[in-house]
């Protein structure tokens, strides 16, 4: 059976992979004691949720524009709960981990490790692309990934800023 995503579907699990980033970085940010680390953390959940607020209102138009929403297929459950493929992507880990074996508790390694998550999230959806039902379903792929490079070069600026 093969599994093949539309633009609605692609996009909603692009809003799961930033709300998981948001609760990644909001839980991460519970644990560090760092104040100006903690701030940090919780400046990338922000980001991570205005990205997914404007994901959803770009799923919203899109389904209003073309009557297009999720599939639902009983024999398929990855079809029908798209948001499941977001869970194997780059906030997959345990939210915190940032404190844990690795140590990350600086300004530095905050911003290295998120622009590696971000790279993360592009081969996530490229490899997604091999997924997509339809051109539009890959051009819109095509556009998170230049928000997603997008991001790496803002974190890059903040990294470089001190």
């Amino acid at each position: 059976m093969e599994t093949r995503f539309n633009v609605f579907e692609i996009l909603q699990i692009a809003e799961r992979v930033e709300h998981n980033g948001a609760k990644f970085y909001l839980k991460t940010a519970e644990l560090l004691d760092d104040p100006e680390v903690r701030d940090i953390c919780y400046k990338l959940a922000s980001w991570k949720a205005r990205h997914e607020k404007v994901l959803a209102l770009r799923r919203k138009r899109f389904a209003e524009q073309t009557g297009e929403f999720g599939t639902f297929d009983p024999d398929n459950y990855v079809l029908s709960n798209p948001d499941v493929m977001a869970d194997l992507a780059v906030f997959a880990t345990k939210p915190g981990s940032l404190k844990g074996p690795l140590s990350l508790e600086n300004r530095q390694e905050i911003f290295k490790d998120a622009i590696r998550r971000a790279k993360e999230a592009i081969v996530f959806y490229q490899g997604l692309k091999d997924f997509a039902r339809d051109p539009a379903s890959e051009d819109t792929i095509d556009t998170i990934i230049k928000e997603e490079k997008r991001h790496i070069r803002l974190l890059t600026e903040e990294l470089e800023q001190k």
